[in-house]
């Protein structure tokens, strides 16, 4: 079976009880399942990080979460790899973090304390993701695109004439 994760608004509650049984249940009964929201890869391995998210939390839960994480222990030893997470990417999990502990949400997911190895390894060159967070929400001239320079337009006469 092929199915969204995602629970909507109006979903009545053993709509969403059935939805998770679905997403935890062993043997798979789920061949496909499509992660929306921020992926499960991209967030830390402690808790699906769409609950730090008021906008996201439609596709939060914690079942769907752990069933990714099975996947992902069980890939072959190359393949996590590819699963590392950006300094970016640490810096604005952590930033998502503190504004829900801010606003208090009552999942209190933000209170989990992350363990994930992935914070201990660096792909990028920024490698100080925490560096990276003291400056967050400032003009990030990372994100600026980068400056090609133009040659100066040409003054003499084309070869057309000859």
């Amino acid at each position: 079976m092929n199915f969204l994760k995602h629970f909507w608004v109006g979903d009545e509650e053993e709509v969403k009880q059935m939805k998770t049984r679905l997403f935890g249940a062993e043997p798979s009964i789920l061949y496909v399942l499509h992660y929306l929201g921020v992926k499960p890869w991209l967030c830390f391995r402690d808790y699906d990080c769409n609950w730090n998210v008021d906008i996201f939390q439609e596709f939060a839960t914690d079942v769907a979460h752990e069933r990714w994480r099975k996947v992902q222990d069980a890939m072959p030893v190359l393949l996590p790899q590819f699963c590392l997470l950006r300094s970016k990417q640490k810096a604005q999990l952590e930033w998502d973090r503190r504004q829900a502990e801010q606003a208090n949400y009552t999942d209190g997911h933000w209170r989990i304390k992350v363990k994930d190895q992935r914070l201990k390894r660096w792909i990028d060159n920024y490698c100080s993701w925490k560096n990276m967070l003291r400056h967050w929400g400032e003009t990030n001239w990372t994100d600026d695109d980068p400056f090609t320079p133009t040659p100066p337009a040409s003054t003499t006469k084309g070869l057309s004439g000859l």
